[in-house]
């Protein structure tokens, strides 16, 4: 009687290639899937934490600023003023807390652009006030510092809270009247500084609102000058 040799035939050999086959098709398939999940989940993350770390400059770049009188030019007078001027999509002004110097207060100018994609960006543009004699509201300014603050956003708005001159709110505690808000508050045609300034910022369906408020009373800076001229 032969001895029978034991192994595989053929087709078992065949199948068992093809369920190895579909094992590892599904794994690999299950790891991309995983994969790509984590990496979206992981970028969305960063530019989640970028836009954090990017507002919280914005804040603090906001409660430096500081009340800084500037000459206004004018045919037959000079009107002292404050340098900051905001408008619903843009800001200029000075702040002790520039992201680029350090020691001395830093003059910037913040300007909310629409990209070819319909969103919004928030550019920073700076320049050390060391060295750099602000005298007037007309004076030219150039920046040495460039970056984008905010990318990608769906929305991008300032407004701010204050009074139209000094004597209405010489006058606001008589008439009880609030300070309002407006889309623009200039330092140079107010001889003030706003009371408060509201950023909003929307991205998804995240958003980002928030108030800074300002030297309320900065009227104390322009005195001397109002003496003078």
């Amino acid at each position: 009687m032969r001895n029978r040799q034991s192994g595989f035939t053929l087709v078992e050999l065949l199948i068992a290639v093809a369920i190895l086959s579909a094992l590892l098709f599904t794994g690999s398939f299950a790891y991309q899937m995983l994969a790509n999940r984590w990496g979206k989940e992981l970028g969305e993350f960063n530019t989640s934490v970028q836009s954090t770390k990017s507002l919280t400059l914005l804040d603090d770049l906001l409660r430096g600023v500081q009340p800084f009188i500037v000459i206004e030019k004018n045919p037959g007078f000079d009107k002292p003023a404050f340098f900051f001027i905001g408008h619903n999509n843009s800001l200029l002004s000075i702040s002790r807390s520039g992201i680029f110097s350090s020691g001395y207060p830093e003059i910037f100018r913040l300007t909310v652009q629409v990209q070819d994609n319909g969103l919004h960006e928030l550019i920073y543009q700076s320049v050390s006030s060391q060295g750099l004699l602000l005298l007037t509201a007309q004076q030219e300014i150039v920046f040495e510092h460039q970056i984008t603050l905010l990318k990608d956003f769906d929305e991008i708005t300032f407004s701010y809270s204050g009074w139209d001159g000094f004597m209405e709110y010489a006058e606001r505690a008589k008439s009880l009247k609030p300070a309002s808000w407006r889309e623009k508050f200039s330092g140079i045609d107010n001889q003030l500084l706003p009371e408060k300034m509201r950023v909003y910022a929307k991205k998804g369906g995240k958003v980002a609102d928030f108030n800074v408020g300002f030297d309320q009373r900065s009227l104390r800076y322009l005195t001397p000058y109002i003496d003078n001229y």
